[in-house]
């Protein structure tokens, strides 16, 4: 990398030849530095630029090998527990700078340009990539889990305006970073990140994140942003371009000049028709919606979409409602185990091993311990199992939203999480549906496993199992017949395999057959079986 004491370029950013020359060198199995040395390019081109036509050529030149290294960059806080270490904060904002810098480079070309017959031709390019790049800004947002700072929404909608003021804002361009069709107007760009948006986007998966922003500019051109001079659907969409803000009901929006129809109804039948194929078994990769999603998970997803994508701002199942309090909170198998057992896990008698401390603990106070009560491990005090305390914001009948600062353990997106409500008396298992950084505080949504567990022992069984094998900790979840729920298991992950029999310990030995895995987490399974307690 030809640096000036690592901080600044060495060439001329003026000469669009030494940029593309420079940017052709990438060491691209470098990322860190590679992407640095982008950094302070796009820095440099923003003082120092070509001309206009030359300046873009530069842009577009770097598009791909940023792409990619955005991607290897992002990979270090992408999917990682929240809060964030410094680490991951640096290179989210690396990221996220370098999105900034390509929309505000774009802008800069079209103003720079603006008596460029060149320029004025490739109007339609220049305010795709704008909106493009402002829209990546939102969806690494998302990626991290963060909520968008402020004048995040302001700026996309800014860059679509401009584009439909000029008339150019349905003019499709090529775009050879869109998977799906190889050409994007400025109108489907905005209209994808306008989709990803509703699609929950912080309670996804990294890989169904990468499926729904796919699938969104697979989509796209078969939604309209329209003016309101038109009838509308009711319980509709709409986006206000002066507002700091993604997606509303139309309801809950004033009806001024800036305001826009988000109109999904040719949506729906291609959903539809999607759907009914995948039913007859034709492959995802065949219907555009890429090789690498199965077939049953991209029926899941489909239907988990349809609602937002086409139903429009329909209500809620289950209805939140103001709830305030402080729940008590822990996380990870064993500290849960304590907190709804009450006692500290040990082996069962029949499987108990004694370390030489132990046995000579036995032996010296023979006439004073009870074996069958000796705490293998130390206490819970030595141990440790702190319960945190979460505010809660609101609650629905399946769940709660918490708050907590920064402080305290990382909360990873699909974990096991077990809490007691401000006016609960017992402890209840439950799944971080999201997880989200507002400013300095931590966010999350949990949907509560039903039932009132109980904290059990499980092992294995089988010929090649030893009858001293020992036990994990688990739970035990009871049928709750109101809601239609079976008695389930809730096992460390890794656990399931159809029709594999494993031995439960309570208070006694019992034989169950695991039959259905109904969802699953990074540290976890609930499964149905049979076989009676």
């Amino acid at each position: 990398m030809n640096t000036n004491n690592g901080s600044s370029l060495t060439i001329d950013t003026a000469d669009a030849r030494a940029c593309t020359k420079l940017i052709a060198g990438l060491p691209l199995t470098n990322a860190r530095e590679a992407h640095q040395t982008l950094v302070m390019l796009l820095t440099g081109l923003a003082h120092r630029p070509p001309p206009a036509a030359a300046y873009l050529d530069v842009l577009e030149t770097a598009r791909a090998p940023l792409a990619y290294l955005q991607d290897e960059i992002a990979q270090r806080y992408a999917s990682r527990p929240l809060p964030p270490t410094p680490a991951e904060g640096e290179a989210f904002r690396q990221v996220l700078a370098l999105w900034q810098a390509m929309a505000r480079a774009y802008a800069q070309v079209a103003q720079a340009g603006s008596g460029d017959p060149n320029i004025q031709g490739r109007l339609a390019l220049i305010c795709q990539r704008c909106v493009h790049y402002a829209g990546k800004v939102i969806l690494e947002f998302c990626r991290a889990r963060r909520e968008p700072s402020p004048g995040t929404w302001i700026d996309l909608h800014g860059y679509y305006a401009t584009a439909e003021e000029w008339g150019i804002d349905k003019t499709a361009v090529p775009e050879p970073l869109n998977e799906t069709n190889k050409s994007q107007s400025a109108a489907d760009a905005y209209i994808a990140i306008l989709l990803v948006d509703l699609a929950s986007p912080y309670s996804r998966s990294a890989h169904e994140f990468a499926w729904i922003c796919r699938w969104a500019q697979r989509f796209a051109p078969l939604t309209v942003v329209r003016p309101l001079g038109e009838p509308v659907e009711t319980r509709a969409f709409g986006i206000d371009l002066m507002r700091d803000a993604s997606t509303r009901p139309l309801e809950l929006l004033s009806r001024s000049a800036s305001v826009r129809w988000f109109d999904t109804r040719q949506l729906s039948p291609m959903i539809q028709e999607m759907l009914a194929r995948l039913r007859e078994r034709q492959s995802p990769a065949a219907l555009g919606l890429g090789d690498d999603c199965p077939a049953t998970v991209a029926s899941r997803l489909l239907l988990q979409l349809y609602k937002p994508w086409c139903l429009n701002a329909t209500p809620r199942r289950f209805q939140r409602r103001g709830a305030s309090g402080i729940a008590q909170v822990c996380l990870g198998f064993e500290a849960t185990h304590y907190h709804v057992g009450g006692i500290e896990f040990n082996q069962p008698e029949h499987v108990r091993i004694y370390s030489r401390s132990d046995m000579e603990r036995i032996w010296t106070f023979r006439d004073q311990l009870d074996p069958t009560q000796l705490n293998v491990r130390s206490s819970q005090m030595q141990l440790g199992y702190p319960l945190e305390r979460w505010e809660v914001e609101n609650q629905s009948v399946s769940g709660f939203r918490l708050q907590r600062g920064e402080a305290g353990a990382r909360i990873e997106h699909g974990q096991l999480f077990c809490l007691r409500p401000p006016d609960g008396e017992h402890f209840l298992l439950a799944q971080v549906s999201w997880n989200l950084m507002q400013k300095d505080d931590l966010l999350i949504g949990i949907h509560v496993l039903p039932g009132v567990p109980q904290a059990i022992a499980v092992r294995p069984t089988g010929i090649k199992v030893s009858p001293s094998e020992r036990y994990e900790r688990a739970f035990l979840l009871p049928a709750v017949p109101a809601l239609k729920e079976e008695a389930t298991l809730v096992l460390p992950r890794g656990w399931f395999q159809p029709e594999r029999v494993v031995e439960v310990y309570t208070d006694r030995q019992t034989k169950l057959k695991l039959v259905e895995l109904l969802n699953h987490g990074p540290d976890f399974e609930r499964i149905t079986y049979t076989g009676r307690r």
